[in-house]
């Protein structure tokens, strides 16, 4: 037996072996199947995850007085022992003026950079001491992977029209004097440089803007400084002067992003209303998702513009769960990061602050502390700082948050997911994550499909949080096959961590369909613009629009040897692929099936292996008859929409083939092409059994053998 062949039998042994080793049997009851497919990536950014983060306002501002708690917020939030947190948003403060005694918060008062006195401005570079101090141990705890966002949530007092940095005395209207906007933008480019040359930070991107088209912003206010910007010319001109100011302090590789608003859909309004100029400028676009509903809008929007994408700040005091208890908070968060990132695709999360309570006896600087919470319910933050105690006191609301943070890290590549999960691929390390919550409280049965990676590994590493355990051990699963069946906890968040993962399959040896005839039932209303031939066109802006039992299928003339197949659901319908069936037959008439798709489908190119041995002339993709049973095709009955078929293999019983590797020169790829093959193969150890050429083993190595082995020394 070739070795090879061996390697292969060994591997299903240790299979059946995991159980004694430990590993836990899979569940046995019916269960929700979830694909997960690299190929299947967000749109923004090109999948690639920039990471996740917090506001440093205004919690750093109240606890940064203290070396001991600045730098446990900094290990506990970005440290690699805490949620890993690598992004940290910087408020840049306006200040309010100086004889005003209204914030009443003890955190929330921001100290601005500069004195105004007679007409004069002066920089204070000592102020907002302690905001600095926690910044600076955040970015070291994070490392290479830390990212700085400078913001601002108001002008300096002396700068706005209400005198007063909290927002104008009519909160609806733009608060920044009309001859300020220059100004303004010099003061955040001024500070943006003082922190790069003279602290060593590192600014990857500004923004001049926070919620500006809201009514919230109102002078003499009890909460924070805040100032409203009109949608269009008024925010437009605030972006080009901070871009006009950057550049002249030689930061224009600085990003400029805007224009956080406090809700989505107000968001595509606003940047939709920017000036041409001010859309060039800025190369994200920042959101916050208090309101609104639009995502997949939003996220059309910046695809369209050609600009990356952030969720850069939530939070809430929601809840979730079945008698949850300490967990409802936490799993509203999980709900919460899991639609923003889905649906918008966006390539980093930002939680407004991890700390929004303080306990203080004393108060601090004249004011009174909120005090502790009740982290059995709904709560804003992740933890409460205790000053008293000098300690930092943890929630379920965190221990779930790094359940994501800490395994779906920067760099990785975001697949989309569906339902109550979320999923990235890290190619550098071949690990696959996938992260799921449970609101039930009873245990929920899934089962993900890793049917279109390359290969998988064995097992996948358990780490769960609920009401009894905060990132605790959960011991592995085995997978069966590219199948891994998982039963979630009640009222828990679940990370799996899977390694030795190949991602997309290999796509050689594309079969041409040019010419082909294909057939099919009739499409909706016998439409020829959405006709069975539209699967096989070599485009996915066309469908076949079949109804009912439809099928559409092509004759390729010869029989082949199928290695993958590719599929596009319709797109807008793309639950209805679900349950439909690619088969094969040699006459047309007996039909094979050797795929059945699974689960839900995002639109796009995905690549399957057959799950059995396929070979035929005629491929066929169907639907069933009757009423969908799946629980996600809603439909009354199924209907054969499919946008795109692609099919790769060899000819069956290919006779030898002339290519660049006939080293002998007789015509073919024969035993002595194979042997000086093998002698580089065996040189890598890819191949140990000189053997191994003749896959097919009828004495001549053809393109099967050349597909085989090719497909032996990848994996």
């Amino acid at each position: 037996m070739k070795n090879w062949k061996r390697s292969i039998s060994a591997m299903l042994a240790a299979c059946f072996c995991m159980t004694a080793a430990g590993i836990r049997p899979l569940p046995v009851q019916a269960a929700k199947t979830v694909v997960i497919s690299p190929d299947d990536t967000y749109a923004i950014n090109n999948g690639v995850f920039e990471g996740w983060g917090t506001s440093l306002c205004w919690w750093a501002n109240r606890v940064g007085y203290s070396d001991s708690l600045a730098q446990q917020a900094a290990d506990t939030f970005f440290g690699e022992n805490g949620l890993r947190l690598n992004i940290a948003r910087f408020n840049i403060g306006g200040g309010d003026n100086p004889s005003h005694n209204h914030i009443t918060r003890t955190d929330s008062n921001m100290p601005g950079y500069t004195k105004y006195q007679n007409g004069q401005v002066t920089y204070d570079w000592s102020a907002d001491a302690n905001q600095r101090n926690v910044l600076k141990r955040c970015v070291e705890a994070a490392g290479d992977d830390a990212i700085v966002e400078m913001f601002s949530n108001s002008p300096p007092y002396y700068m706005c029209k209400s005198g007063c940095s909290t927002g104008n005395t009519n909160p609806g209207a733009n608060n920044l004097k009309d001859d300020c906007y220059d100004d303004f933008a010099e003061y955040l480019a001024e500070v943006c440089k003082h922190y790069e040359q003279e602290w060593g930070i590192k600014v990857q991107s500004v923004e001049a803007l926070n919620e500006p088209y809201t009514n919230f912003w109102g002078a003499n206010s009890y909460k924070q400084e805040g100032c409203h910007f009109d949608i269009g010319n008024s925010e437009s001109t605030i972006i080009l002067e901070l871009q006009k100011s950057m550049a002249k302090r030689g930061m224009s590789d600085v990003i400029l992003c805007g224009t956080d608003e406090t809700s989505i859909d107000t968001q595509i309004q606003a940047y939709n209303a920017l000036s041409g100029d001010a859309k060039k400028a800025i190369s994200r676009i920042d959101t916050h998702t208090y309101g609104g509903s639009k995502r997949t809008e939003l996220k059309n929007t910046a695809l369209s513009a050609g600009k990356n994408l952030w969720m850069s700040e939530v939070d809430g005091n929601g809840e979730a769960g079945q008698n949850a208890g300490a967990m409802a908070p936490g799993l509203w968060l999980s709900q919460r990061i899991t639609v923003d990132c889905n649906e918008l695709n966006a390539s980093a999360w930002i939680l407004w602050q991890v700390i929004d309570k303080h306990v203080c006896a004393a108060g601090y600087l004249g004011k009174k502390d909120s005090g502790m919470v009740d982290m059995s319910k709904g709560f804003w933050g992740t933890a409460v700082a205790d000053h008293d105690n000098d300690t930092i006191v943890l929630s379920k609301k965190y221990y779930c948050f790094g359940q994501y943070t800490r395994y779906i890290r920067p760099g990785m590549t975001m697949l989309r997911s569906s339902g109550n999960t979320m999923a990235a691929y890290d190619p550098k390390n071949s690990q696959l994550v996938i992260v799921a919550y449970n609101t039930s409280a009873g245990a929920s049965e899934l089962n993900f499909d890793l049917s279109s990676f390359a290969s998988v590994g064995t097992e996948a590493q358990t780490i769960r949080t609920s009401n009894s355990e905060n990132w605790a051990d959960a011991g592995n699963i085995a997978l069966n096959g590219n199948q891994l069946a998982v039963s979630l906890a009640p009222n828990s968040v679940t990370t799996y961590v899977i390694s030795d993962v190949k991602g997309s399959i290999e796509r050689e040896n594309k079969i041409d369909l040019t010419g082909k005839t294909v057939t099919g039932s009739n499409a909706w209303h016998d439409d020829a613009a959405n006709s069975c031939e539209k699967a096989f066109d070599g485009s996915k802006s066309t469908f076949f629009d079949g109804v009912g039992d439809g099928y559409t299928q092509i004759d390729l003339g010869e029989v082949y040897d199928f290695e993958t197949f590719g599929f596009c659901p319709r797109s807008g319908y793309e639950p209805r692929c679900i349950d439909g069936m690619i088969q094969v037959s040699d006459d047309g008439e007996n039909w094979t099936t050797v795929y059945t798709i699974q689960g839900e489908q995002g639109y796009g190119m995905h690549y399957v292996k057959p799950q059995t041995e396929a070979s035929g002339r005629y491929v066929r993709y169907t639907v069933p008859s009757g009423a969908p049973t799946n629980g996600i095709n809603k439909d009354s009955v199924y209907c054969c929409n499919i946008a795109e078929i692609e099919l790769y293999g060899t000819l069956h019983n290919a006779e030898p083939i002339k290519v660049k590797g006939d080293a002998d020169g007789d015509g073919s790829v024969g035993v002595s092409d194979a042997v000086m093959l093998l002698k580089y193969l065996l040189t890598s150890g890819d191949v140990t059994d000189p053997e191994a050429a003749d896959m097919d083993e009828n004495g001549v190595l053809n393109a099967r053998d050349l597909s085989l082995l090719k497909r032996a020394i990848t994996g």
